[in-house]
């Protein structure tokens, strides 16, 4: 920049050093001699490439200047800090090329010149510079894969951007357990059934804690077992869920409800039981068979007859005051409702769906459902009854949220499950038994065992309770066949499709065109799922199976996880004891989790700054859009970033990754897509970034298309 006489730059301090020469060659004035003032160098102009420098960047200065005697200069550079080149001086002109360190206080003046003439006297001139870093510099790369340390659920698309890509591990029938907290939600799709059904859950912990489980010292529940305490053959918890231990002496246990409705007992192998009020008229009469002549359920042995006891009996239609354990709803077991006055709060059920009927009659099979059919609209995915007047446990509300039957019952919202804790569906179902394992395929459940598997006591009872854990259902497997069932999830299913002979009312799968399976759920399930209300599922033609579980009892969830759809689980239930047909599809639910959030983290991005500098004032532009799946929900998708300045541990050994930075929330403006956060408590030097991406549902994926990221750097005080 160029200086006029009587003008200095703010930029720019001077010092000038005066002195007075004598005329005379011996130094000083003669007394009564005129003397003249010698005047030091001008400063005619200085010039600074840049005044903003980045750390270790360069800068360009240069001064120049006159003497007022017309003396010769000479020019001395300094700095207190960075680093001098070597300067280039010419008639009245001096440049040198100045290295910044990496930050510099406010107000500095690390580079001085001083002006020199021939008399001695001297004129200087200090620049001032910003140093550490430049807000408005984008320091992140065009995302590529070495520019993240971490991306969870966030796929990097071909295309350099970010996009929420939430997956899920496959869960299984038998072992139903999420790894983190997670809100889920259920769906009714479809009841396709001559009965009639309750669906339920519970945590596997709570049975365990109730002592109904022995889990061997393990934490992998695949080995544990079911207790048998007062040693009567029966199960604990099958006894329990029947009310089937006597009401006095060494085998009684506590009465799982209120106050007994029936007293009967009868003896069965040597031991003493109560007969099922769940499966006794108004008047408690016996229904004990002693000696039945039966089909043996065993697989491979169901043409011989075995001689076996019955207890129990089906229900009436109204059932009135019988067949019910009077609990909080008579015809479900008290141990699988919630804990309620009626069930003396020993239930450890929760009812998320008390009746799914949706068909075009008002009547439940026998009347024996825990409500009212109340519509006559079918084939709609949405239950007969007012679903959002109970809680997701079942209970009663005093304030419903949404009265009426319509499309808000079809989900019903279970909150936040536990991570860690095993989950565990039942399904309540209300239909007699039969035992025709050779032509229908059904079996009566059988509550006690011999131990070549042989079953000694049957149960017949218009109410069933079947488990996803196979294990602990009480019907018995009477065709083996490895696997279970199998279906093609994308194929309409087909009634003239044989599953034995595949090559008519069957679809090719797509991993494996050469083989065809049957289809699995109806045409309206497929219709229904493709709506908006079920996330638009058009289901891939994948193999979906249920295995062979090798101890003898019955499977009766088929639960499929499309791989095209994370976080989606559809569970199909064979309602008939022994199997029946094997569709898997008599009732059908969706359960569905909210989406993980989506998290991705930058490397340091910023560069190695000597010890005394830290970084002080950052700057984030965000380019981040959401596409229109999330119009739907709006309330649920969100990106938010963060910055933090200890992202390296740095120590005597080098630098690792810190695993837990002292992150700052970026503060958008809203409808601003820049923000200045100060990091400057932090003290640190190792810059990155990190964003968090939550979507309400799978469908929405929110993407981040770019990040532009400035900083300074401060002296550290």
């Amino acid at each position: 920049m160029s200086l006029s006489p009587n003008r200095v730059p703010r930029s720019l301090a001077f010092v000038f050093m005066l002195a007075l020469v004598a005329t005379r060659a011996q130094g000083g004035p003669t007394p009564g001699s005129p003397t003249l003032a010698v005047l030091p160098p001008r400063i005619v102009s200085t010039s600074q490439s840049l005044e903003q420098v980045p750390s270790q960047g360069t800068s360009l200065v240069g001064v120049t200047a006159s003497d007022p005697q017309g003396s010769a200069l000479s020019f001395t550079w300094s700095a207190t800090a960075g680093v001098l080149g070597p300067p280039v001086d010419g008639e009245g002109t001096s440049e040198v090329t100045w290295t910044a360190p990496d930050c510099l206080a406010p107000g500095s003046l690390p580079v001085k010149v001083a002006v020199t003439n021939a008399y001695g006297l001297t004129s200087e001139v200090a620049f001032t510079f910003t140093v550490g870093g430049d807000l408005g510099a984008d320091r992140q790369p065009p995302f590529a894969a070495p520019q993240f340390e971490s991306l969870d659920n966030v796929r990097l698309t071909p295309s350099a951007t970010l996009r929420h890509q939430p997956v899920d591990s496959a869960l299984s029938a038998e072992k139903i357990v999420f790894p983190t907290d997670r809100n889920l939600s259920l769906l009714f799709l479809r009841e396709r059934a001559l009965a009639n059904h309750t669906l339920g859950w519970m945590y596997y912990d709570d049975l365990v804690a109730r002592g109904y489980v022995d889990t061997q010292g393990t934490t992998d529940s695949s080995d544990d077992t079911l207790v048998d305490a007062n040693g009567n053959g029966i199960t604990d918890l099958h006894e329990d869920l029947y009310n089937l231990s006597p009401p006095s002496g060494p085998q009684a246990r506590p009465y799982v409800g209120g106050d007994r409705r029936c007293s009967r007992t009868f003896v069965s192998g040597g031991a003493t039981y109560s007969q099922p009020e769940l499966a006794l008229n108004p008047t408690c009469s016996d229904t004990f068979l002693g000696k039945e002549a039966l089909e043996d359920a065993r697989p491979g042995r169901t043409q011989n007859f075995i001689l076996v006891d019955v207890i129990g009996s089906l229900s009436r239609d109204p059932p009135r005051e019988g067949f019910s354990d009077r609990g909080l709803y008579p015809r479900i077991p008290n141990l699988l409702e919630p804990a309620v006055t009626e069930n003396g709060y020993k239930g450890l059920g929760h009812l998320p769906f008390l009746l799914t009927d949706d068909d075009e009659d008002r009547a439940t099979f026998k009347s024996l459902g825990p409500v009212l059919d109340a519509s006559s609209a079918y084939e709609n995915g949405i239950p007969d009854y007012d679903v959002s007047a109970y809680t997701p446990s079942g209970v009663l509300r005093d304030v419903n949220p949404n009265p009426g039957i319509s499309s808000f019952d079809r989900t019903v919202d279970l909150g936040l499950v536990q991570g860690g804790r095993e989950l565990v569906f039942f399904l309540v179902v209300y239909f007699d038994t039969t035992h025709s394992p050779n032509e229908g395929g059904t079996v009566y459940p059988c509550l006690r065992k011999s131990v070549e598997g042989q079953c000694t006591l049957h149960l017949n009872t218009s109410t069933s309770v079947f488990f996803s854990k196979s294990r602990w259902n009480l019907d018995q497997d009477s065709r083996g066949t490895s696997p279970v069932a199998e279906h093609n999830i994308g194929c309409e299913y087909e009634e003239g499709c044989d599953p034995s002979d595949v090559q008519g009312a069957s679809c090719p799968l797509s991993d494996a065109p050469h083989r065809r399976l049957c289809g699995w759920l109806d045409p309206v399930s497929h219709t229904l799922l493709r709506t908006q209300a079920y996330g638009k599922l058009a289901l891939p033609m994948e193999r979906t199976w249920v295995p062979t579980p090798g101890h003898g009892s019955m499977p009766h969830l088929s639960l499929a996880s499309p791989l095209t759809y994370p976080g989606r689980w559809i569970l199909g239930f064979e309602d008939l004891n022994g199997g029946g047909d094997r569709s898997f599809a008599d009732v059908v639910f969706l359960l569905q989790a909210q989406p993980l959030p989506g998290a991705v983290r930058s490397t340091v991005i910023s560069e190695t700054a000597a010890p005394h500098c830290a970084i002080s004032r950052v700057r984030v532009r965000k380019d981040d859009r959401f596409p229109t799946e999330c119009q739907s929900s709006p309330s649920g998708a969100e990106t938010s970033y963060s910055v933090a300045s200890d992202c390296r541990l740095c120590g005597e050994g080098g630098c690792q990754s810190n695993p837990a930075p002292t992150w700052l929330g970026v503060p958008f403006a809203f409808g601003q897509s820049e923000a200045v956060v100060d990091l400057s408590p932090s003290r640190g030097a190792q810059l990155c970034w990190k964003a968090t991406v939550r979507s309400p549902n799978f469908s929405c994926q929110p993407e981040i298309f770019n990040v532009d990221v400035g900083y300074e750097v401060s002296l550290v005080p």
